[in-house]
C-alpha cells in the first residue's frame, strides 16, 4: 500500500493543487476582485494544507484525533511518551517564521481588516504632495509571497514525509 493511500496524503497534495491553481487564476486575470478571491482561495488552500498534514501525523502516529492542532499532537504523543518532531517544527514555524504569515493571513481572510484611521489632513497650499492611501487589499499577500509560501510548504512536507519511516 503506498504512503498516499495509508496515511490519505492525497488530501494535503490536492489542497497543494489547488493553491497552485489559484496562484495561476490570480495571476491569468486582470479583474482586481477576481485576483483577489483567487489569491484568498490561495490562502485558505495552503491552510488548508497544513492542516490536512496534521491528518496524515494523526494517521502515521495511530493518534485518535479527529480534529488534530499542533496542540493535541503534541498531548497524545506525550501521553505515548512520545514527540512528534514534525509538530516541533512546525510549532516554531508558526511562532515565527512562514506558517505564522500564513495563519496571519487566513485570519484576515475570515474577518474583514480594521479599518485605519486617517488623520485630519493640514491645509496646504503646494498642490505637489501626492496622497498615498492603502489599497482595500493590502492586507493580503500578492502573488510572490504566496508562491515562495507554497514553495516552502510543498517542501517541509516533502522533508518531513521523507522522514517518517514505519515504526
Amino acid at each position: 500500500m503506498s504512503r498516499v493511500a495509508r496515511y490519505h496524503a492525497d488530501r494535503t497534495n490536492q489542497k497543494l493543487y489547488f493553491a497552485r491553481l489559484s496562484c495561476q487564476q490570480a495571476e491569468a486575470t486582470e479583474h482586481i476582485q477576481q485576483a483577489q478571491a483567487a489569491r484568498e482561495a490561495a490562502v485558505f488552500h495552503l491552510h488548508g494544507a497544513m492542516l490536512a498534514f496534521l491528518q496524515e501525523l494523526v494517521r502515521y502516529y495511530r493518534l485518535a484525533d479527529p480534529t488534530p492542532t499542533f496542540k493535541s499532537i503534541e498531548e497524545l504523543m506525550a501521553a505515548k511518551g512520545q514527540i512528534s518532531p514534525e509538530v516541533s517544527i512546525l510549532q516554531k514555524l508558526a511562532k515565527d517564521g512562514f506558517i505564522a504569515e500564513l495563519k496571519r493571513a487566513y485570519r484576515l481572510c475570515q474577518y474583514a481588516p480594521e479599518p485605519s484611521t486617517h488623520e485630519p489632513e493640514q491645509e496646504t497650499s503646494s498642490n505637489l504632495i501626492i496622497k498615498v492611501t492603502q489599497t482595500p487589499q493590502a492586507w493580503l499577500p500578492d502573488l510572490k509571497i504566496l508562491r515562495e509560501w507554497h514553495r516552502d510548504l510543498t517542501q517541509l512536507i516533502d522533508g518531513f514525509r521523507n522522514e517518517m519511516v514505519e515504526f
